[in-house]
């Protein structure tokens, strides 16, 4: 056997065994493609020269069959006899085939035992190796016929089930399409063609094989399409000659029926008969795959090398059987407290989290890792809420000062304005100032906790269960943390709105300037108790009202200042630093108090990925062994 070919089938039954179709990791393969009664099985059957495959009406191929063919040079002993032809089932481990009827029939047995009683399809390969010193070595792939209407207890949509599963073989890039049609239908109506010519637009993988050459009309257009002429295919055409129903009937074999087939190209194709036939369509798919098996096998075995990877990172993730829970629980508490404190610190600039990709058959988690930073966040959410005590604005609440002060003088006229009416406004506006320090504080509390969501996700991979008690005693953390923080600013601006302490320096350099700008020689309070003048008196009272309305809000702005940044203050101290300190000393007493063995449970999915994983590893380790036999590493 070709070497390229052992290789191949070496890697088909590595990954067979572990359940993994070929078509999952690429390898080159060939596949049979056409609609039913095309001449599918006639054609394998030539090729692989046994009657091996089920027959009769509907669906017969329900699954994809992968047929490995390999050139024995010496016949198999067997209880004092020989045999030119024997066969294995991959499914069956040893246990030999004699006789192919028996092949017939365990082919379907099997079928019916994946996919029901004559009901749907599966892409659950069979893989039969026949052995013979009567074919060539050979791998070729038979794939359910496409059909339009259902039989029986089919699916309603089983034309579409068999069409979407013909093109996950045949949309690989290392795969040939072999597609047939039948010659005594028009070329035209070819669904293997037209479904070849959609994956395969220019026809670089395309093998078109037209069977049952001596049903065509014998015209011009018959001669042009077996010569290549009306079907572009780079890679050509094949017109082959299958046994008829009167063949079979008769008992007709399939080296018998290729005797018939030469005899009958010669005299009917002369000129074309040395380009046509099973044996020169045998010839030239064994040629083409072992070019494709070249020209693949380096990518291959670089896939397979970067699945193994995959796998090893992927159960080193998993983590090995635990042995001391308590101690388990204690390191892993430990280290997501740690994590939350790097996180805020900055320390801990990356966020681990999961998306899945496939990879040979199963889905794996793949961790994409992204900026990220606790700290970074908690500061954009508190600036972004802070500025909503940036936007209170005062001064439209003050256009009707003058009232207000006509109302807290009561019966006297306001000649001068008191202190105490000035503290009455000034901390009646500060009130406006609760409802955004509190929203400030809950857009903190809301950012922490997603941050311990992420990290708790992160930190207990394997362990849910852990992961919802840990995160669900870290958040009553910050709860009570949040608390805290609200009672701070409570008072603080119950404080504020208390005393308004006017003799602040930058409070009083700031009256010293506004009062400037009111100085007028002319309308002094001296100038006005000397005069009688209505005019003076009011002009007088507006700008001790404009005076008034610049120190309110200028006291304001100096106030929400200070509460701002006390607000800052607050909210790292006792709802970050405090809640990093005290937060593994009570998650831990909290935890270690319930059952140890509940908090350590892993979800049956992990064991099964676990196991999954050391089975393909020891499985991609043995591909790679394979192909390194020629060279591929």
């Amino acid at each position: 056997m070709n070497r390229y070919l052992n290789v191949l089938n070496q890697l088909q039954d590595i990954f067979t065994e572990c359940g993994v179709s070929i078509k999952e990791i690429e390898l080159p393969q060939i596949a049979v493609v056409g609609c039913q009664s095309a001449g599918k099985s006639s054609v394998l059957e030539s090729i692989a020269k046994q009657d091996l495959l089920p027959r009769g009406s509907g669906i017969v191929t329900r699954r994809p069959l992968v047929l490995q063919m390999i050139n024995e040079t010496k016949p198999y002993a067997y209880e004092n006899k020989v045999y030119d032809t024997w066969a294995f089932f991959n499914h069956l481990k040893n246990k030999v085939f004699l006789d192919m009827q028996r092949v017939q029939d365990e082919i379907t047995r099997n079928t019916n035992e994946v996919c029901g009683v004559n009901k749907g399809v599966s892409d659950i390969p069979i893989l039969l190796k026949l052995h013979s010193t009567k074919i060539p070595s050979l791998t070729l792939i038979d794939l359910p016929g496409l059909t339009k209407i259902p039989v029986g207890d089919q699916p309603k949509d089983i034309d579409r089930q068999i069409e979407k599963l013909v093109r996950s073989y045949v949309q690989k890039e290392n795969t040939i399409i072999l597609a047939i049609s039948p010659g005594n239908v028009d070329i035209a109506n070819s669904d293997s063609l037209r479904l070849a010519r959609e994956i395969d637009p220019r026809g670089l993988r395309t093998l078109a094989v037209i069977t049952k050459v001596d049903l065509m009309e014998d015209t011009e257009e018959s001669l042009n399409l077996l010569q290549g002429r009306s079907v572009n295919m780079r890679l050509g055409l094949v017109g082959v000659m299958n046994r008829s129903k009167k063949h079979l009937d008769d008992g007709m074999s399939p080296e018998e029926g290729i005797t018939v087939e030469n005899k009958f190209l010669r005299e009917k194709f002369p000129s074309l008969c040395g380009v046509m036939g099973t044996p020169y369509l045998s010839k030239k798919l064994c040629n083409l795959l072992i070019k494709t098996l070249k020209e693949a096998l380096p990518s291959v075995s670089e896939k397979v090398n970067r699945q193994l990877v995959d796998h090893k990172n992927l159960l080193k993730e998993l983590g090995p059987e635990i042995t001391d829970k308590k101690l388990e629980v204690m390191n892993l508490v430990m280290k997501f407290n740690g994590n939350l404190r790097d996180s805020f610190s900055g320390m801990l600039t990356t966020q681990e989290t999961n998306r899945t990709e496939v990879h040979v058959g199963v889905i794996l988690p793949v961790k994409v890792t992204s900026i990220y930073s606790a700290g970074s966040k908690l500061k954009d959410a508190i600036e972004r809420h802070m500025a909503q005590l940036d936007e209170i604005n005062i001064e439209e609440s003050l256009k009707n000062i003058d009232q207000q002060i006509s109302a807290s003088c009561g019966y006297q006229p306001p000649l001068f304005v008191a202190d105490s009416v000035f503290s009455r406004i000034v901390s009646e506006k500060i009130k406006s100032l609760y409802e955004p320090v509190m929203a400030v504080i809950n857009a903190a509390r809301e950012t922490i906790d997603r941050v311990i969501k992420d990290i708790g996700s992160s930190t207990f991979v394997r362990f849910p269960t852990l992961e919802a008690e840990v995160v669900m005693y870290a958040r009553q953390e910050v709860q009570a943390k949040v608390e805290q923080v609200q009672d701070f600013m409570k008072q603080f601006l119950a404080i504020q709105q208390g005393y308004i302490n006017t003799s602040n320096p930058e409070f009083d350099e700031r009256y010293t300037i506004a009062s400037s700008l009111f100085k007028d020689d002319n309308t002094t309070a001296a100038s006005f108790s000397q005069s009688s003048n209505g005019r003076k008196r009011r002009k007088l009272e507006e700008r001790e009202v404009e005076l008034m309305v610049k120190l309110v809000v200028n006291y304001f702005d100096i106030t929400r200042k200070t509460v701002k940044d006390n607000l800052h203050k607050a909210i790292i101290r006792m709802m970050v630093l405090d809640l990093v300190e005290t937060c593994n000393i009570t998650i831990l007493s909290q935890v270690l108090q319930m059952e140890v063995e509940s908090m350590l449970c892993e979800t049956q999915d992990l064991d099964i990925r676990r196991n999954h994983s050391k089975k393909m590893i020891e499985t991609l380790t043995k591909a790679i062994r394979v192909m390194s036999n020629i060279g591929y590493r």
